[in-house]
């Protein structure tokens, strides 16, 4: 069979009844585009369509076939049992179809569930951005399908108004889809310039400004309630810092190391003893802590939100160490070991929100209240 010869062969009929593509397409109730495929060769009509065709125009479907004209034209027999045989070949496609029609269906609304989990649920990372957009372009293949296998996409003029909103739908999906990946690629961009900027790296004691850094990192860090106001009473302190602003928090620590003359150390350590802050009405008091630490430690926070914050008391030579540590796990601190605790494995914490704090008040479903100064 020469699809070829047959396509310029209904090409060559159509002409012959001085007929447009659009206006045979109507005729038939096809669209444009089917009648242009049939008349290049790249598809063929189907079979009850190619009884109708060859009445219309009043050739024998072996002609058409053939892709030529014989002598003798289509009989009303041959006519009576080709269309039986279309009628029959239509009956047994459609009951092939109605298991994929429904299918597709079912895989509509199961992958329209599944988007509406996956978007109500949604938790920022590479593989659950991945996972979110094969599961949209999913969807869309299987609307595609769907409309595809109920006749939908190539329904005649009668249908073209709703087939029209079908891809509007559709492209109104694959726009939002778009806009969700350039907003996401933009996130991941910002993340990847500034999670790979250094750190700022302070030393000494003249770096040292309770109310300017409190300023500066108030939005990721704690209220510095166990950090004095001033180093006036200090003898000899020392002071580093070292944080980096990332996208969604900041990393690094702030270590602040004085010792102070007998009388202004006891009344230094009485001051973190008396440390307190009022919550929703609750009022936590500071932890005293003689177990985690080489030395005994007045503790504000204890790994919420990857957070530290805790004074170490050496008594003996009247020096306090006062440290803050926002993601330890990142942060290179192979230096100050003698102020981290005793074993490593209790910063590695799952639930961080159910940990230790003063300035937090954790409640379930992930719902919290913070310190703020304007209460």
């Amino acid at each position: 069979m020469d699809q070829i010869r047959i396509g310029e062969f209904l090409k060559e009929l159509r002409k012959e009844k001085g007929l447009t593509q659009e206006q045979l397409a109507e005729q038939f109730n096809v669209s444009r585009r089917s009648v242009s495929r049939w008349e290049t060769g790249s598809n063929l009509p189907d079979l009850s369509i190619l009884v109708e065709l060859a009445e219309f125009y009043d050739v024998d479907i072996k002609e058409i076939i053939d892709g030529a004209r014989k002598s003798e034209m289509m009989n009303e027999e041959v006519k009576e049992v080709a269309f039986k045989m279309a009628d029959y070949a239509v009956e047994q496609k459609s009951r092939f179809l109605i298991w994929i029609r429904r299918i597709s269906l079912v895989g509509v609304v199961l992958m329209a569930v599944i988007l509406g989990l996956q978007t109500f649920n949604y938790e920022a990372g590479t593989g659950t951005f991945l996972c979110y957009v094969f599961s949209v372009l999913a969807f869309v293949v299987m609307v595609i399908l769907s409309l595809y296998t109920n006749g939908l996409l190539e329904e005649d003029a009668k249908r073209k108004k709703f087939v029209k909103g079908c891809k509007i739908f559709i492209l109104i999906v694959g726009i939002l889809v778009l806009s969700f990946i350039m907003r996401f690629g933009f996130v991941l961009t910002m993340i990847f310039f500034m999670e790979n900027t250094p750190y700022e790296t302070r030393v000494g004691i003249e770096n040292y400004d309770k109310a300017k850094i409190s300023e500066q990192y108030r939005s990721d860090l704690s209220e510095l309630f166990v950090f004095p106001e001033d180093t006036k009473d200090m003898i000899e302190p020392t002071f580093v810092s070292s944080f980096k602003t990332g996208f969604f928090d900041t990393d690094g620590y702030m270590i602040l190391q004085a010792r102070y003359d007998k009388e202004d150390y006891d009344a230094e350590v009485k001051r973190l003893s008396s440390i307190e802050c009022t919550v929703d009405d609750i009022t936590i008091g500071i932890k005293y802590d003689e177990e985690s630490y080489a030395l005994p430690a007045y503790v504000a926070i204890d790994g919420f939100d990857y957070e530290y914050e805790y004074a170490l008391l050496d008594e003996k030579n009247h020096t306090i160490t006062y440290i803050i540590l926002s993601y330890p796990e990142y942060v290179d601190l192979s230096e100050y070991e003698e102020y981290l605790k005793l074993d490593a494995d209790e910063y590695k914490i799952e639930d961080t929100l159910n940990q230790f704090s003063i300035y937090e008040r954790y409640y379930k479903d992930g719902v919290y209240i913070e310190y703020s100064d304007e209460n």
